[in-house]
């Protein structure tokens, strides 16, 4: 099976993320070794300010059908989040979704966001940057882009996978020992 870290980064003009109102700036993957966590071939960002939102998910959309979304296995954090974002998307520009929509639910996947939750104790203020080395949390992305700071964005977007790829691993060995 073909695991990719998986997430996207979207911009709002609201203070709650709402996919009514808000687009998608970034769609990244990689794929990644499932046994070792090690990262495989380059971090693909594919950029809404370089070919516009239709154009990215259209993107995505062709990549993850030769993938064979059959196969895919996404690795990520809060994954349901970015799935249904995606999946609204896709439906909203018109881009055939049939195979995508309800992926997230019935296909393998593996998220973390659960581990930062048992981590913190609460769902309250479990993130990526509470359990990581990871220095911002996404707050900053809506202030770069609307500043146009798209360097800093992708800065970011690699450092988060960084961070990501390094929890990934770090929960294997662990959870590859005896508990």
């Amino acid at each position: 099976m073909k695991a990719h870290y998986f997430d996207i980064e979207t911009y709002s003009p609201n203070e709650i993320p709402n996919p009514e109102t808000d687009r998608i700036i970034t769609i990244q993957f990689q794929k990644i070794d499932l046994e070792t966590g090690e990262p495989i071939g380059k971090l693909q960002i594919l950029k809404e300010w370089e070919d516009g939102e239709k154009e990215i998910l259209k993107l995505f959309h062709t990549w993850f059908l030769k993938t064979n979304p059959w196969k895919f296995i996404p690795i990520g954090f809060n994954l349901l989040f970015e799935w249904k974002f995606l999946s609204y998307k896709l439906k909203e520009h018109k881009i055939d979704n049939k195979n995508l929509e309800n992926f997230i639910e019935e296909f393998p996947q593996i998220d973390l966001k659960t581990i930062a939750v048992l981590k913190n104790g609460t769902f309250k203020g479990a993130s990526l940057s509470s359990i990581t080395n990871k220095t911002e949390n996404g707050d900053i992305i809506k202030q770069l882009y609307e500043q146009k700071e798209y360097t800093k964005i992708e800065n970011y977007i690699k450092q988060e996978a960084k961070e990501f790829i390094n929890l990934y691993k770090k929960t294997k060995e662990i959870l590859g020992k005896e508990l």
